[in-house]
């Protein structure tokens, strides 16, 4: 099934490439963000297919790092898929961007049909990040058994919208090059050579671009509204191709879109239409970091790279090879979701799967033994002294007085949290120690900073994960 990359780069773009656009254009889209934020939104889909289809999403940003949310509607469900060879764009949305020269097959109804992916196949939540100059994809974090990650510069699918700067946008489609205004690539060749035109029109400031000897993109900006845009069309040899006008609210001391409604040329009716139900910014309450983690990345989830499969630990991703040398010699075992995902696509019980994986240890132990002639999983005996992670998930358990499975769990997430803490002190044990001598804060702090790490990630982020869970738990009537 061939996958579809949705993205609007505007959290990302540099002032400097702006310089050539009038001032106003440039406000836009270099106007700062706020340290802090979470919003609330939704996409309706009108027409075709997908009519009366509403995803919800929620976008939090904290500095540079950007999660959105596409929770799907009330069941879950997204935009009808398609199994192999399916368009890139519907039908009608092919005719509207595509080259006059493009002899793109036409899908009709009964090939649609045919190749529908029921909707319950891609339901769940489609998480998209934006962490380390690196954009991550977690389709269906309930099942977070893997995910796609770019880095920014060469990215073409799955980066956050940028609602703020949604009104530049003249239309809403399945798939979008990496530009500001949501334009297939192929429409914004020549873009960088555009000559611009100011005029005022309705008593309002325009901006209009002109580009490639047939494309005009034309924005209306409204100073009521802090000069943002409320109107946006994209005209093809003098024929406009769509139209979108958006609606804005004063939040705090910024305004925010309300509504963005999208139109195509030949229609009075909007085919999409964007809803912003909650905006807030630099809130108390606002996560403060956010992490692959939070977006559902357990221990074990595996990401392609542009530099191969690579393993996410809790903590950091790593090649396979390091990640499975982690399970097999370190006894660092994914998490059990992940666990469990694996046995029900090998046909295995979970049962069937850790005994698969016990016996694989075995092995991989012993061929270590005879080529390197060390044991370097083996640890010493723990004294009588308790681990001071032993004594938190003591102290946690007696506050929060989980029942005997919850318990259990517990400390098999202390036990996989400390096997992960000893694998990395070991692993960094001689680079921590060069460090010290050289006296380098930073390489000194990197290296003590993964203890830390798997403590807030690992340990306690899961344990209270348990507590979350029991509270959501139905009680049984006494």
């Amino acid at each position: 099934m061939k996958t579809t990359w949705v993205l609007i780069a505007l959290f990302f773009a540099p002032t400097e490439a702006h310089e050539q656009y009038p001032m106003r254009l440039r406000n836009v889209l270099d106007a700062p963000h706020a340290t802090t934020s979470h919003v609330e939104w939704t996409v309706s889909w009108i027409g075709g297919r997908d009519d009366g289809l509403v995803e919800r999403y929620v976008t939090r940003t904290t500095g540079d790092t950007v999660w959105e949310s596409n929770l799907g509607d009330e069941n879950g469900c997204h935009p009808t898929g398609y199994w192999a060879n399916q368009p890139a764009l519907s039908e009608t949305e092919l005719s509207e961007h595509r080259k006059p020269e493009d002899k793109s097959p036409v899908m009709d109804e009964e090939w649609l049909a045919k190749h529908e992916i029921p909707k319950e196949k891609l339901a769940g939540t489609n998480n998209s990040l934006i962490y380390d100059r690196q954009a991550w994809y977690l389709p269906t974090a309930e099942r977070p058994r893997s995910g796609d990650i770019q880095p920014l510069e060469k990215v073409g699918n799955y980066l956050p919208v940028n609602v703020s700067s949604i009104g530049l946008a003249a239309g809403w489609v399945s798939q979008f090059d990496a530009n500001p205004f949501l334009l297939p690539q192929h429409v914004l060749e020549g873009f960088e050579s555009a000559t611009f035109a100011e005029r005022v029109e309705n008593g309002l400031h325009s901006v209009s671009a002109e580009w490639g000897g047939n494309y005009r993109l034309t924005w209306r900006f409204d100073d009521r509204y802090g000069g943002l845009p409320v109107w946006a069309a994209l005209e093809r040899d003098d024929e406009l191709a769509g139209y979108s006008e958006t609606e804005y609210e004063r939040v705090g001391e910024r305004w925010f879109p309300k509504s963005v409604q999208f139109y195509r040329s030949d229609s009075a009716s909007p085919y999409k239409i964007i809803e912003v139900q909650r905006a807030t910014f630099d809130e108390p309450w606002h996560m403060q970091d956010i992490t692959p983690t939070d977006i559902g990345a357990l221990n074990g989830t595996q990401f392609g790279t542009p530099h191969g499969t690579k393993a996410w630990t809790g903590v950091e991703l790593i090649p396979l090879k390091e990640y499975w040398d982690l399970v097999n010699l370190d006894g660092v075992l994914p998490d059990t979701r992940i666990l469990e995902l694996t046995a029900e696509g090998l046909h295995q019980t979970l049962e069937e799967h850790l005994e698969f994986l016990k016996r694989r240890s075995v092995q991989e132990r012993e061929a270590y033994r005879k080529k390197y002639g060390t044991e370097p999983w083996l640890t010493k005996k723990p004294g009588k002294e308790k681990d001071e992670w032993d004594i938190y998930v003591e102290q946690f358990l007696a506050k929060h007085k989980l029942p005997a499975p919850g318990v259990q769990r517990a400390n098999e997430i202390r036990d996989q949290s400390k096997k992960l803490r000893d694998a990395y002190r070991r692993k960094n044990e001689s680079k921590l120690r060069e460090a010290k001598k050289e006296g380098d804060p930073r390489k000194i702090a990197e290296y003590e900073g993964i203890e830390k790490c798997i403590f807030d990630n690992v340990l306690v982020r899961e344990l209270n994960k348990l507590v979350q869970d029991e509270k959501d738990s139905p009680k049984k009537e006494p």
